[in-house]
């Protein structure tokens, strides 16, 4: 009944419909939007460079990487928790609170870390096709404004 020919076909017409039903992310996000990043993204070092970092969903099928890989979770109503790579492997788990500043970059707070770490920023550097690109911001000024989530 089919030939070969048409049954390729056909078969490429399929995957060519299943490509474009891949989810939509949006290409930047609009200040007062940062919410919109609740969720687990870790770390991509292989494409990370200088004072850029990139990082992925958790979902996102990453390459075996020995000892894990650090991230984060921005959380619903400000939480955030830090995963960092713990000695001897696996991941270290470091709650704390974000908000957003009126810069619209996140402001971190980790009160439970010994020796206790200074606040820090996020800087939002883009959002595109699931990746995310940030910078820690070295200096916080010394007046910050912080939003009302």
């Amino acid at each position: 009944m089919f030939s070969p020919r048409l049954a390729r076909l056909a078969a490429f017409f399929f995957l060519l419909g299943l490509a474009a039903c891949q989810p939509q992310h949006p290409t930047q996000l609009p200040l007062g939007e940062l919410a919109k990043l609740h969720g687990t993204w870790l770390l991509v070092p292989e494409d990370s460079h200088a004072d850029t970092l990139t990082y992925r969903r958790n979902t996102y099928r990453f390459r075996y990487q020995p000892g894990g890989r650090p991230g984060f979770r921005l959380g619903q109503a400000g939480s955030f928790v830090r995963y960092d790579v713990a000695p001897g492997g696996g991941l270290l788990a470091q709650e704390g609170t974000w908000a957003e500043t009126s810069t619209g970059r996140l402001l971190v707070h980790l009160p439970g870390l010994e020796p206790a770490e200074p606040d820090y920023e996020l800087e939002l550097l883009s959002y595109k096709q699931g990746v995310l690109r940030l910078r820690r911001l070295a200096e916080r000024p010394a007046v910050e404004v912080i939003r009302n989530p």
